[in-house]
């Protein structure tokens, strides 16, 4: 049976979809435009910085044909996304599905059946979009990042990430579903209370997990060595009072020339990784300098209160999807029948795939608002990395060489940049750190 075209939940789902694919080409052909329009020259905020000589007109034509190349990619990508998901929707693929698991598993006698129904319908589901997405993952990463001298995969390497990446993704998500098969068949009334504990605590699990246990599957973490570096990093690390499970240099360089840094874990079980391609690229100074900015993350507490806000919205929206996923209609309208509202019981699971298939595309047109959160902590964990190390400095030629070196946007539309962008811009970013510098005016 195909979906209601009529039905609520279906026009809620088309128009965030038709709505959010709409608002994506506009900004992505905007960022095109703005790219192509470039007629030379820095913004003011560069001014007086010798290391922004780095963008001379060769850096910034091989920025703009990168990141023009990317766009190129995107576009067929995006419009076959579209045409992808509104065709699982409208030509009845999901209820399709759904039976045929239904036959195999038969479903619903059971935990065990039930778990091996859903488990199987998330699975056969999820390949569609695995096939789309495999050719232009590969034409990205062997055709376009090895042009401009990023990749450094070989074919084995990235089939071996494949399919580990898939085995962790069916390992944890057949976890996930057994849970939940469990609480919803064992507790109907209060499944959403119980679900949300369970995945916060997942969660907080999972940071302790995944740095020791996950993270060496895919690359090799040692010490960072004894000298410079390392001493200038303990010292911050002292004078911040920040406890960590220790100092680790990732081998990136087998994958990509790409740098970064981060941290991860909880707890007493936090690391601090540096890519080795950015250990290699910054002097120690700048190096310090970045990890300052991740501190001030910590030491401004914006993790800890995005954790504070998460967990009871957790809570929430699954409070209101136990209610929404009761409702006959939401099933009907994807093409689902003989679901009613004495028998929707036993697909509630259902109902929550059903119900992230019609609000996920709603995640984008929103997304303006965690961004916009986000960019005010990045102003505010720089101004901490540039009172830690008495100037701005250090800090501002560690971003332009990470930006030149990764070739970045170097001049985005503020429309962009408002709505897609968790960082500020680099000129934004600059402007700011300038005035917390003692040695700039």
């Amino acid at each position: 049976m195909k979906a209601d075209i009529l039905n609520p939940f279906i026009i809620i789902f088309a128009a965030g979809t038709v709505l959010s694919f709409i608002i994506s080409e506009i900004l992505e052909f905007t960022a095109f435009r703005s790219r192509c329009a470039y007629k030379g020259g820095l913004p003011p905020e560069f001014d007086g910085i010798p290391e922004a000589a780095v963008f001379d007109e060769e850096k910034l034509r091989k920025i703009r044909n990168y990141k023009n190349e990317r766009y190129f990619c995107w576009l067929p990508e995006s419009f076959l996304s579209l045409i992808l998901n509104l065709t699982l929707v409208f030509s009845g693929f999901y209820p399709f599905i759904f039976a045929l698991v239904c036959r195999l598993t038969g479903f619903p006698s059971g935990i065990g059946n039930s778990f091996c129904c859903f488990a199987l319908f998330l699975i056969l589901t999820s390949i569609p979009s695995e096939i789309l997405s495999v050719p232009f993952s590969v034409y990205r990463e062997f055709v376009i990042e090895r042009k401009f001298g990023f990749s450094r995969m070989t074919v084995r390497l990235w089939i071996a990430d494949f399919l580990k990446e898939i085995l962790f993704s069916l390992l944890l998500s057949a976890l996930i579903v057994f849970i939940s098969v469990v609480i919803l068949l064992k507790f109907p009334s209060l499944w959403w209370l119980l679900l949300a504990a369970v995945l916060t605590a997942f969660s907080f699990v999972m940071q302790v997990i995944y740095p020791k246990f996950i993270a060496p599957v895919f690359n090799k973490f040692v010490p960072l060595e004894d000298g410079e570096l390392k001493e200038k990093i303990s010292s911050v690390l002292e004078k911040t009072g920040f406890v960590s499970d220790g100092l680790f240099v990732m081998d990136a360089s087998r994958r990509s020339a790409h740098s970064n840094a981060y941290f991860t874990g909880f707890g007493k079980s936090k690391r601090i990784v540096l890519y080795d391609t950015l250990v290699n690229s910054l002097s120690a100074d700048e190096l310090t300098a970045v990890l300052c900015h991740e501190l001030g993350h910590f030491k401004l507490k914006h993790i800890l209160r995005q954790t504070l806000v998460m967990i009871p919205l957790e809570f929430i929206v699954l409070f209101v999807l136990a209610g929404i996923v009761r409702l006959p209609a939401l099933y009907s309208g994807f093409g689902f029948s003989g679901i009613t509202a004495d028998n929707v019981a036993a697909v509630q699971l259902l109902g929550i795939f059903l119900s992230a298939v019609v609000f996920s595309p709603l995640a984008d047109i929103f997304a303006p608002v965690p961004n916009i959160l986000s960019r005010r902590n990045e102003f505010q964990a720089d101004a901490f990395a540039a009172e830690i190390c008495g100037t701005g400095k250090n800090l501002i030629t560690a971003l332009i060489r990470l930006n030149s070196e990764n070739l970045s946007e170097l001049l985005p539309p503020k429309i962009y940049v408002f709505w897609n962008y968790s960082h500020p811009s680099l000129a934004e970013r600059i402007s700011a750190l300038r005035k917390f510098s003692k040695e700039e005016k």
